[in-house]
């Protein structure tokens, strides 16, 4: 597994200590957090402002990834890493947060789905997973 240092010098992002606390911190516990959670957890070493910015930038450079939830939040987490899916589906449990990639969907369900013009970036299932749900 790639340091922080050489995940964000790969993705051409200069590191300094903000964006270096928010990497680690998705890292470590690899689940999605909300930007209000994220700052949350932050709020001592920046502000709201500085950890969207960070999320944005992050998320341009493919080193996040934006999840939709049921719920109208927007979450963020590790991309995957793997730029020839052809989709980007997840699942997030509902309890702990932790987000896993999914299979690709077959190419014949992607089909149907690219000539109904849906966004295939905003597929994400909800539940709980086998430790929560125990």
């Amino acid at each position: 597994m790639k340091t922080p240092i050489d995940l964000l010098k790969s993705h051409e992002i200069k590191p300094n200590t903000n964006r270096m606390l928010v990497i680690q911190h998705f890292m470590d516990d690899h689940k999605a957090h909300s930007l209000c959670t994220l700052h949350e957890l932050l709020k001592d070493q920046m502000d709201r402002t500085t950890v969207y910015r960070i999320l944005i930038l992050f998320t341009d450079k493919g080193i996040l990834q934006k999840i939709p939830c049921s719920d109208g939040n927007l979450l963020f987490a590790l991309n995957s890493g793997n730029s020839e899916k052809k989709n980007n589906t997840h699942f997030r449990c509902k309890y702990c947060q932790k987000v896993e990639n999914l299979p690709d969907l077959p190419e014949e369900y992607l089909q149907r789905l690219t000539d109904q013009k849906i966004n295939l970036e905003g597929i994400a299932f909800e539940g709980y997973c086998m430790d929560c749900s125990q």
